[in-house]
């Protein structure tokens, strides 16, 4: 049996709220335990099988997709095990050890020059398929399986796992696949939760402002054209210097090693967890877990 079959499923958990019991709960939902380490092997997973079944992928297919690395690891994960060929571009300022996890999953890596912009990866990409068109892309930022995945799945487990009113949920931004996906299935459970969005502090998603950041895998230089912001109720800035800390309480005091944009996530639940009373309840993801930044760690 494939271990594509225990995609999902992840566990949902409950953080001690580090500003008291008086707030409301937050709850994480750690995704590092999907195949391949993270939530972006749902992505993968759903854009490869629905290309297959569009007849889109036939066997030995080499695909290519600009990843800032968690998508390509999902790839790589799937492609290994369906035999398909993949080429991955990455931004050179990304964390080596992410960078060697793909390679060892057998992709191809080829970087690009994070000093052209955050979305240096995406213009390296389609410089490679130009000149291979025989070549296949996924887009990620242009594949509507991207929030499938999450409206279908992501969601839907969360619904289950908690079986009591979500109140609010909380989610970096990055192709916007996962808040699209998760929002719009946890608005049609209750019309009245709040949806916030994180982006790094001096970036303004939804007006198209980038800057260059260290909260990786967020506010990448766009967002896919899937991307409903109308499901967004607020959107807040955090600091890098203060998502590095929500990490380090995480792990010192729960037992609970994040990523970067998990930190992000973490950081403006229990922010926004004094907003309410504890009979309230605030979702959030953990795309990852912090294995792959530990050069990045006490930064």
């Amino acid at each position: 049996m494939s271990i594509l079959k225990d995609m999902g499923n992840t566990p949902l958990v409950k953080l001690k709220n580090p500003f008291g019991d008086n707030f409301a709960q937050v709850y994480l939902k750690m995704e590092e335990f999907n195949p391949g380490g993270s939530i972006k092997s749902r992505v993968a997973l759903q854009m490869i099988e629905d290309a297959e079944i569009a007849g889109i992928l036939n066997p030995g297919a080499t695909l290519i997709e600009p990843t800032g690395g968690n998508t390509g690891i999902g790839l790589a994960v799937a492609c290994s095990l369906k035999g398909y060929q993949l080429v991955l571009t990455i931004p050179d300022n990304f964390s080596a050890e992410k960078i060697e996890v793909l390679k060892k999953y057998g992709a191809k890596v080829t970087l690009a020059d994070h000093r052209i912009g955050n979305d240096c990866h995406i213009k390296k990409a389609r410089e490679l398929l130009k000149d291979n068109p025989d070549w296949i892309c996924l887009n990620q930022f242009e594949n509507p399986s991207n929030p499938k995945a999450h409206y279908l799945y992501t969601a839907n487990e969360i619904i289950e796992q908690l079986n009591t009113p979500i109140d609010c949920f909380v989610s970096v931004i990055g192709s916007g696949g996962t808040i699209t996906g998760i929002s719009k299935r946890l608005k049609e459970y209750n019309p009245e939760i709040k949806i916030i969005g994180v982006e790094p502090k001096g970036c303004n998603i939804l007006n198209n402002i980038y800057i260059p950041h260290k909260i990786q895998a967020t506010a990448v230089g766009k967002v896919g054209n899937f991307f409903d912001k109308s499901m967004i109720n607020e959107m807040v800035s955090v600091d890098f210097e203060e998502v590095q800390k929500i990490r380090n309480y995480l792990s010192f005091n729960q037992g609970i090693f994040v990523g970067i944009s998990s930190g992000a996530n973490v950081l403006a639940a229990f922010n926004e967890s004094k907003k309410w009373d504890s009979s309230k309840t605030i979702v959030t993801i953990a795309p990852d877990s912090g294995r792959s930044y530990l050069e990045l760690f006490n930064q």
